[in-house]
């Protein structure tokens, strides 16, 4: 029997997983006999924010004249039609968000902030809040009232990364997905489509080779838990290493992986791509909008809302999770695998190598 109530030891119900996190050696081997007959033990390991390329040199303010998205992207087109996203879930795993920037402050957006150590009684349901910028930035592009791809997304935020080392651990983010999974299927919700936003990622290398086997197993059974038990979309950045170079999990084919191109739809020479080591298939899937992106970023002590332009597939992830959401709003029916091939189908062919932009850019048509 598990050892639950002891401290350690955590259940992770909506994952089927179990967490064990203690110095006692005893303990974790006595963990290891109980789980290893029906469980699949791994490391755990560290995951960072994909190398920062162009940060927010300067903080601005939006002008009165509103930013639009590229006509080739379809989003003001998806705007005038109606199509914004609504019932539509969107979870976000980054630093935070902050829930009063006035292009997010009216909405309702689920937040937690999961700690190092990720305990169910240490997990904070707090007004959102951001320490970095940097996931503000990216919930604006997915759901800024202005700004945003899909303004009326339902907006679940799961704070995991730290803002000094903009680094996080598979355990902070297993804990914040089976929280966003303990939302997706309330009653509510049960039924919207659902997709999962990470500009997150790890290279093979920093692994141990004696673990890299279990640990490509353990993300892909759970990237497996998302698509085929939840119906979700995990939505995930290939990286900033530049053309050759991968980070995973966005390579596994569970999930979209996502390259950036500028606004004149040439490739960023900083965004990743190549064969995937799980499958030999090409990445990225498809490629959004990463250079220069302007969204929101943070407040300053008079509560004025700040904006930034920043680069990276940090930013071009958030856009195709907006072009998902737009897609799922304007069809119910689609969710999960029916909707990441739904975004390959409609992808806008760019004339570039496959291992630059994929399919193309990822767009409403």
């Amino acid at each position: 029997r598990m050892p639950e109530a002891e401290e350690g030891f955590q259940r992770l119900g909506y994952l089927g997983a179990y967490v064990v996190n203690t110095p006692d050696e005893q303990k974790a081997e006595q963990a290891r006999e109980v789980l290893e007959s029906d469980y699949l033990i791994m490391p755990d390991i560290e995951l960072s924010l994909p190398t920062p390329t162009v940060a927010a040199s300067h903080l601005l303010r939006r002008g009165r004249q509103r930013e639009s998205w590229p006509e080739e992207s379809g989003v003001d087109t998806a705007h005038r039609n109606g199509v914004t996203g609504k019932d539509v879930l969107v979870g976000v795993l980054d630093t935070g968000v902050d829930a009063d920037h006035i292009e997010l402050r009216r909405k309702r957006i689920q937040f937690r902030y999961v700690p190092l150590d990720p305990a169910p009684d240490a997990m904070r349901a707090v007004r959102g809040f951001d320490t970095h910028g940097h996931g503000t930035h990216v919930c604006g592009i997915i759901a800024g009232r202005r700004v945003g791809v899909a303004p009326r997304v339902d907006l679940m935020v799961a704070s995991v990364i730290e803002s000094e080392t903009i680094k996080t651990s598979l355990e902070r983010i297993y804990a914040g997905l089976d929280w966003m999974l303990s939302q997706f299927v309330i009653e509510e919700n049960r039924d919207k489509p659902a997709i999962v936003s990470m500009s997150l990622g790890f290279r093979a290398e920093w692994i141990q080779p004696p673990d890299l086997q279990a640990v490509m197993d353990g993300i892909r059974l759970l990237l497996s838990i998302l698509a085929d038990d939840f119906d979700v979309l995990p939505v995930v950045a290939i990286g900033n290493d530049g053309p050759g170079t991968l980070r995973g999990p966005g390579y596994f084919p569970e999930a979209l992986s996502v390259g950036a191109v500028d606004f004149s739809h040439n490739p960023a020479w900083f965004s990743g791509g190549g064969a995937s080591p799980i499958t030999g298939d090409t990445e990225p899937d498809v490629a959004g909008y990463g250079v220069e992106v302007f969204s929101s970023l943070e407040r300053d002590l008079a509560n004025r809302s700040w904006y930034a332009r920043m680069s990276g597939t940090s930013m071009a992830t958030p856009y195709v999770a907006g072009i998902a959401a737009l897609l799922a709003s304007a069809n119910p029916g689609l969710h999960g695998r029916a909707l990441r091939q739904h975004i390959l189908s409609q992808a806008l062919p760019l004339g570039w190598p496959r291992d630059r932009v994929g399919a193309g850019l990822a767009r409403f048509a």
